[in-house]
């Protein structure tokens, strides 16, 4: 008797303390942002605020998958995306080529992908034997923003 009354009382305390729980339902409500992928997963390079992918000359074509954060759209949303200037060592037409700086989120997807071309080129003439490629997306030009956390991704490239 004693034994079935001590799981009865457990069994009571158990739903008791679970019923005082608070339900959270997420919900997103702000601004669709959009941000790259890597940059949410790997790991910052040394004084930067995005990370560095390492690629090699000759590399070719390398996909980086952005995310949408916000609710999925009902018609496919086309993502402008740049070079960052300041921080990139890399030379276009030499080192990399990009096609036309947009690439597509489809409709009713949460995801697109950022294709650059990494080309076969001519080494740097300093000791490190390598050169970055900084990308920056800059959204869609209306509601889509780019997420500040993580709107920046590198490629160094070595020879």
């Amino acid at each position: 008797m004693k034994i079935l009354l001590r799981f009865v009382l457990i069994g009571i305390v158990l739903v008791t303390q679970t019923s005082c729980f608070k339900e959270n339902d997420f919900l997103f409500d702000k601004k669709a942002v959009v941000e790259f992928q890597a940059t949410v997963v790997t790991s910052l390079a040394v004084g930067k605020t995005y990370p560095l992918l390492a690629v090699k000359n000759g590399a070719g074509a390398q996909t980086t998958q952005v995310n949408l954060v916000g609710v999925q759209r009902a018609k496919d949303e086309v993502i402008k995306f740049s070079v960052d200037k300041d921080n990139t060592t890399a030379i276009e037409g030499v080192h990399y080529k990009l096609s036309g700086g947009t690439f597509t989120i489809p409709a009713k997807s949460s995801m697109g992908n950022c294709v650059v071309e990494i080309l076969t080129g001519t080494a740097p003439t300093t000791t490190t034997k390598t050169v970055d490629l900084v990308l920056t997306l800059e959204g869609n030009g209306s509601d889509i923003l780019p997420n500040e956390n993580y709107k920046k991704v590198g490629y160094r490239i070595s020879f």
